[in-house]
């Protein structure tokens, strides 16, 4: 499958291209892939990767932690979605730390920076969490795939910042346990403009799209990381 501009704008949120860059890499590492049954954790009204999963999966259960969001992000894929797709999905609520059942495949994306804010938790809660879902949410098989926010060189720049400020926890490289597969983009798109400036704030994150793609490939530390972790069969 391949994930064009366009449908990476509606699923991602913001900073769209820079978080499909290791999407696109998860899936060339896996061709052909198919499993059952899908889950998403955290999804708002912005953003749900819904559309990019059904290719995955016969069937997706899209959840968010507040239930009072899911009308909206029901509209949000319906307008993307014809009825034979749509009719694949369920919305429910669900809750990362206390998951009620199995998956073949669960996605986190933007969950374990906010439910392990810097203040209230550690790595090793993060580490707990994640293996919890893998062990006990996983099916035999399963892939659990987390994207978060990295924690790059503009770090202290930023600390004060956006959700910094509220205490969300932005991952270095070495902050994640052994996985699969790492794969990881960008240094400089680190936040979103156009969700302050509308089309020159995209004008500007699709400016630093365009210099992380010469300068990922020399830097340690990204902005967007992906984690595959697999239970075993």
């Amino acid at each position: 499958m391949r994930v064009t501009t366009k449908a990476a704008l509606a699923c991602f949120g913001w900073s769209a291209r820079a978080w499909a860059r290791p999407w696109r890499a998860f899936l060339r590492a896996h061709p052909g892939l198919r499993v059952g049954d899908a889950l998403e954790v955290g999804v708002g009204p912005r953003s749900s990767l819904v559309p990019l999963l059904l290719p995955l999966a016969d069937r997706v259960e899209c959840s968010a932690f507040d239930a009072a969001a899911l009308p909206a992000v029901q509209a949000l894929n319906a307008r993307r979605l014809g009825p034979a797709e749509s009719a694949r999905v369920r919305y429910t609520r669900q809750d990362v730390t206390a998951l009620q059942g199995r998956w073949d495949l669960i996605v986190l994306k933007s969950v374990l920076g906010g439910v392990h804010r810097v203040h209230d938790s550690t790595l090793a809660d993060v580490h707990a969490t994640i293996a919890r879902v893998v062990d006990g949410h996983l099916n035999p098989g399963g892939l659990l795939l987390t994207l978060d926010n990295g924690r790059t060189a503009l770090e202290p720049l930023l600390r004060h910042a956006g959700a910094r400020r509220n205490g969300w926890r932005f991952f270095a490289r070495e902050d994640w346990p052994p996985a699969q597969e790492r794969h990881g983009f960008g240094v400089l798109s680190v936040a979103s403009a156009a969700t302050r400036l509308g089309a020159v704030g995209r004008l500007v994150d699709d400016g630093l799209y365009a210099l992380d793609c010469a300068l990922s490939p020399l830097a340690r530390q990204h902005a967007v990381h992906l984690h595959v972790f697999q239970r075993r069969a």
